[in-house]
This record gives C-alpha cells, sequence and structure tokens, in this order.
C-alpha cells in the first residue's frame, strides 16, 4: 500500500478527483450533437448536467457519513462501481430523459472519488501541509480539464457522442482497481458513532454553526459556481456562437485549463512563501478582476476566442491558488468528522454550480452575455464570501479544532 508521502498517492489521488473533470469535461463537446440526435432544446441538454450536478449533491451528503464510519476505501470502491456502471448505461440511453437519469447516478457515484479524495488529505496533514498536498493533486487533476475535452472531441468526431461514455467508465474500471491493489484506508480509527441519528444531527448543526467553516465553504461555492457557469455555456459559445471547429474545441478549453494547471503548479510554492492567507486573499481578487473583464467584453459586444481565453484564464489560475485553501480552511477544524465536513461542503458547492448552470442556460442568448455574467457574479460573490465572513474571523479561531 501507498505511504502517505509518497508521490504515488498524489497521482493517484490526482487522478482520483480527475473523476470529475473526465466526466464532465469529456463529455462538453457533445452537447450540441445530443441536441440534435434527440431534437431537444438547449435548456434538456443542459438537464444531462444540471441533474449530474444534482446526483453528485445527493452523492455528497451520502459518502462522506458514512466514510467517516466504514472508513475511505470501501465506500470509494463502491461508488467508483457505481459510476462504471452508469457510464455504461449512458452508453446505451435511447432518448434524452433517460440520459439524464444516467447522467444522475453517474456522477452520483463518481463524486464519491473527489469527496474522500479530500478526506483522506485531511487524515493525513494538517492545514498547511493539507493545502500544499491539494495543490499538488491539483496539478495531476489539472491534466483531466487539458486531456478530456481534447480527447472528448476527437471521439466525437470519429466515432460519435456515445464514445466519450465508453472512454470514462474504462476510466473508472482502472481507478477501481487501483484503490482496490493500492491504496490504503487513511483513517486511523472509525467512528463508530457517525451514523447515529442525533451524532449526525449534532455534527451537521456543530459545521453550520461554525464561522470558519461556512466563511470558507461560501468561498468554495461560489468559486465552483462560475466554474459551473463556464461548463454549462461554453460548449456552445465555442462551437456555436464563436463558430470553432469541434476539432479544435479541446485547444480552446485545454488554454483556458493550462491557466488551472499552472496555478496548481505555483500555488504550493506561492503558499509557503507567502501563507495561507495572503495566498487565497491574491486567488479571490484575481477571480474578481477576471470575472469583470469577462462580461465586460461580452456586454461590450467584443465576442472573440481571446476575449473568453484571456480572462478564463486568468479565472482559472486565480481558481486554482484560492480553492485548496478555501478546502484545507473548511476542514481543518474538524479531524474527526473530515469525511462529513467535505460531504456538506460539497453538497453545497454542487448545488451551487448546478443552479448557475441552469440558469446560464435559460439565459443564453445566442452571445456569451450569459455564461459571462453568471461567471461573473459568482466571482464578486466569492470575494465578498471572503472579505465579509472569512477575513473578520480571528486566526487562532480558525485554526481551532472541533473534537
Amino acid at each position: 500500500m501507498l505511504h502517505r508521502d509518497s508521490r504515488l498517492l498524489i497521482v493517484l489521488l490526482g487522478a482520483l478527483t480527475a473523476v470529475g473533470p473526465f466526466t464532465t469535461d469529456t463529455y462538453l463537446p457533445s452537447m450540441p450533437s445530443i441536441r440534435d440526435h434527440f431534437a431537444v432544446d438547449m435548456a434538456s441538454v443542459q438537464l444531462t448536467l444540471s441533474m449530474a450536478l444534482l446526483g453528485g449533491a445527493v452523492g455528497q451528503l451520502f459518502y462522506g457519513p458514512l466514510s467517516d464510519r466504514f472508513g475511505r476505501r470501501p465506500l470509494l470502491i463502491g461508488g467508483l462501481s457505481i459510476y462504471v456502471i452508469a457510464s455504461t448505461a449512458c452508453l446505451f440511453a435511447g432518448s434524452i430523459e433517460h440520459l439524464i437519469t444516467a447522467r444522475f447516478f453517474q456522477v452520483f457515484g463518481s463524486i464519491s472519488a473527489p469527496v474522500l479524495a479530500r478526506a483522506m488529505v485531511r487524515d493525513l496533514h494538517e492545514r498547511e501541509a493539507a493545502a500544499r498536498m491539494l495543490a499538488l493533486i491539483g496539478i495531476v487533476n489539472g491534466l483531466g480539464p487539458i486531456l478530456a475535452p481534447t480527447v472528448g472531441g476527437i471521439l466525437l468526431a470519429t466515432f460519435g457522442w456515445r464514445a466519450s461514455f465508453v472512454f470514462v467508465a474504462c476510466y473508472g474500471a482502472v481507478l477501481v482497481l487501483l484503490v482496490t491493489t493500492a491504496l490504503g484506508e487513511s483513517m486511523p480509527k472509525t467512528d463508530e458513532q457517525a451514523l447515529h441519528p442525533r451524532r449526525l444531527a449534532q455534527t451537521f448543526l456543530q459545521l453550520v454553526r461554525s464561522r470558519t467553516f461556512v466563511g470558507y465553504m461560501l468561498i468554495n461555492c461560489f468559486l465552483f459556481g462560475g466554474l459551473g457557469a463556464y461548463l454549462a455555456g461554453v460548449s456552445f459559445v465555442v462551437l456555436r456562437v464563436l463558430e470553432v471547429p469541434t476539432h479544435l474545441f479541446g485547444a480552446v478549453f485545454g488554454a483556458i485549463m493550462a491557466g488551472n494547471i499552472t496555478g496548481y503548479i505555483l500555488s504550493g510554492r506561492i503558499v509557503r512563501r507567502f501563507g495561507h492567507e495572503n495566498t487565497l486573499h491574491s486567488g479571490v481578487t484575481g477571480i474578481a478582476i477576471a470575472g469583470v473583464v469577462l462580461a465586460g467584453f461580452a456586454w461590450a459586444g467584443i465576442h472573440h476566442v481571446v476575449t473568453l481565453v484571456g480572462p478564463m484564464m486568468i479565472y482559472m489560475f486565480c481558481f486554482a491558488l484560492a480553492g485548496p485553501q478555501a478546502i484545507a480552511g473548511a476542514l481543518t477544524p474538524f479531524p474527526r468528522s473530515a469525511g462529513t465536513a467535505s460531504s456538506l461542503m460539497g453538497f453545497f458547492q454542487s448545488l451551487t454550480s448546478a443552479v448557475v448552470g441552469m440558469g446560464v442556460a435559460l439565459a443564453f442568448d445566442g452571445t456569451p452575455k450569459a455564461l459571462a455574467s453568471f461567471v461573473s457574479l459568482m466571482a464578486l460573490a466569492t470575494l465578498l464570501a471572503y472579505r465579509l465572513v472569512v477575513r473578520r474571523i480571528p486566526e487562532e479561531e480558525r485554526r481551532h479544532v472541533h473534537l
């Protein structure tokens, strides 16, 4: 089994957190083709994304508490197995309704990977060390959004939209094998009372009463809300509005996500040199600036690949700075209930992404305005959550461990 400081463990945890990007981003280029295949409107196709995010939100609440009781590893194997089965069901979907249902369970299964990977990091490390490890994991994870849309575009052009589901089903099957053979249990001792109704209610109540948890959770929710807005509209904006050829979609998407992986590469060094607080402040400030610039271009009628890629590269770079700090900050005070804390944070994160994504679909007017406006709104909300909540919490309170 892999040691807690092993580079191979970082690679495996990164591959687990990359399940989400591979599941979504391999599929993104196919959304316009799926609309044409089933002869439905954009909002119906968007449901395959929003309902999937809802499945992820439900899964977040499911896996965390169960993993606090039975351990991370068995829940991870079970969740990934559901993911493989549901991905296969997506492949054989005969209607948009069947595809929406299968996508719900696909992401319900896949969400076990990032939830439990985050909890494993908290099991093994404290705040600064956890943030650095999450940044290193983010480097591996960042390869997913760069490779996935390129792979998805090639599969779409060569074999059709169903091919992306073959790819992710195989990816999930490989992860099941690796987790089974190489990943040990990270929890030193499971909590036998974790699923007791009163204990579970007390844990959730303790979390929502914690200013530290709520503050960092809000930052994380708005970060992913902006990402959800981008994912909901990017395929239609790039392929139908900007008329970029399908085989080049991956290059556009990859250029934006190159900003993300660059941010993750530098994040660990930045944290070591400038500290958790300064890194978070820089990240949320940069995100707000990028969101406003993106919206400014869209509403000024300057619709070009460069005016999309440039601001979104900055957004994703700063996302990589702020994201690990928000996650580590939220989980640090709750070592015994890290799974439940990760679940609750992930639930609201997924719910925010789903609602914002549907908003983009409903507001889409054939221009980049809807995408840019929702990204900008979430970016400004991220900055406000930091300034009005997190920044006002004393440092000793943020570090206080709740037993």
